[in-house]
């Protein structure tokens, strides 16, 4: 019996809760998607957090196979630029193979963000060169989130997807056993590949940490690098290839608050009972 073969598909993206108000005002002053990557290019770089559940998930998925005596590949892959770098690597360390896809010009300064079907076009492409048996997605990731990609991916690939996928188990032969949400409520699923699944709210969201011992290990070993030429791609005839965002602003998350005078702890205690908590608790 030859071994499954699970490719994951992720995206790393700036860390956009760090952004201050300056930077989000600079962000949707920009003129074109150099501008916009100049407002971001101080910002860390981070999983979407949906991929990362899903690269953990592959990795339990591996190990609950292997207890079993099943043997299971793992690849991962990403469409960006080189700084996806470092994640390569750390995803090589723990026994990945892995691979970018470079969209040039195309997907320049993040030009892909908000073209799905070009994004879809190039992840089934690599998943293909790569042979996954399964695809697994984030269901979704910034700045676009427009939460297609593994649809339309699946519908390149003619496969089936499940989505809001939250935890995977072998289910015996090359059979998977899905767990995932519908109606609010969770549903236990037997799959068979090829298909696809798109990973939602999964209760092991952070990716495990490989020892210096792995690192070390894999340090030489080079990431395979395409073009969309290479496989197969034309993003100028890509629906939605050309779209690009209007204003962008950040979700006000901030609440309401107040500083509590008072030079000790006592003071601040009598102060905030005396102006706040003591008339409420004369009405209850």
């Amino acid at each position: 019996m030859s071994a499954m073969r699970i490719a994951v598909g992720f995206k790393v993206t700036p860390d956009y809760d760090a952004l201050r108000p300056a930077d989000w005002a600079r962000l949707a002053a920009a003129d074109g998607d150099a501008e916009r990557a100049e407002a971001v290019r101080y910002v860390r770089r981070v999983f979407g957090v949906f991929d990362e559940a899903a690269l953990e998930l592959a990795l339990r998925l591996r190990d609950a196979r292997a207890e079993l005596g099943l043997e299971t590949g793992l690849a991962a892959f990403t469409v960006g630029g080189p700084e996806a770098g470092p994640f390569l690597a750390t995803l090589q360390a723990l026994g990945f193979e892995t691979a970018r896809v470079d969209p040039g010009p195309a997907g320049e300064h993040g030009g892909l963000d908000f073209a799905p079907a070009a994004t879809a076009a190039l992840v089934a492409a690599c998943a293909q060169r790569l042979g996954g048996d399964v695809l697994l997605l984030g269901t979704r990731c910034g700045p676009g989130e427009s939460g297609v990609v593994p649809f339309l991916a699946a519908e390149v690939l003619a496969t089936p997807c499940v989505t809001e996928v939250t935890a995977l188990e072998p289910a015996g032969g090359e059979r998977l056993r899905a767990t995932f949400s519908a109606d609010e409520s969770p549903v236990r699923a037997t799959v068979t590949p090829p298909c696809v699944l798109a990973v939602g709210n999964a209760v092991v969201s952070l990716l495990r940490v490989p020892t210096l011992k792995d690192r070390l290990a894999v340090r030489e070993v080079p990431v395979a690098e395409y073009t969309p030429a290479d496989l197969g791609v034309d993003l100028t005839g890509a629906p939605g290839h050309a779209a690009a965002p209007t204003p962008l602003e950040p979700v006000d998350r901030s609440r309401a608050g107040l500083v509590v005078p008072g030079a000790t702890p006592v003071d601040k205690a009598r102060a905030l009972y005396e102006d706040h908590l003591g008339a409420r608790l004369e009405h209850l």
